[in-house]
């Protein structure tokens, strides 16, 4: 459990996810070009890039963070690379695939957390 002083220390995931909307705001476009290169030239048709606020060894980082002030590292993978980690199980690969929505619409994210990773679905382009 959570001292009073670590859990002042974690952001909400309200400030998190409001904080990764912003980013995406910057983004948003990149990423669609990047997700859209994924499926047509065959390498997946699950693209997926992962978002934390520390370095990880999840992908291949995507921009320059002294170039652009952004609030989230981000890497470009793909599902097959989170099967081969073990962090999606390949019992649970296809109920996954069924419920990936249109990479065209919104980008597949795995927000790494101080408390854990999970996978959320985020419009490319964010509505003011």
């Amino acid at each position: 459990m959570n001292t009073p002083e670590q859990s002042a220390q974690i952001p909400s995931e309200d400030l998190l996810l409001e904080s990764l909307k912003n980013d995406m705001a910057q983004v948003g476009a990149t990423l669609k070009v990047l997700a859209g290169r994924v499926i047509n030239e065959g390498v997946s048709d699950y693209p997926v890039f992962v978002a934390s606020q520390t370095v990880v060894d999840i992908g291949m980082p995507i921009f320059d963070q002294d170039a652009l002030p952004l609030n989230w590292f981000f890497y470009a993978t793909i599902l097959e690379d989170f099967v081969k980690k073990g962090i999606v199980k390949q019992e649970n690969l296809s109920r996954f695939q069924r419920t990936f929505n249109d990479p065209e619409e919104k980008a597949c994210i795995f927000l790494v957390t101080p408390e854990a990773g999970k996978f959320v679905f985020v419009p490319y382009e964010v509505e003011e």
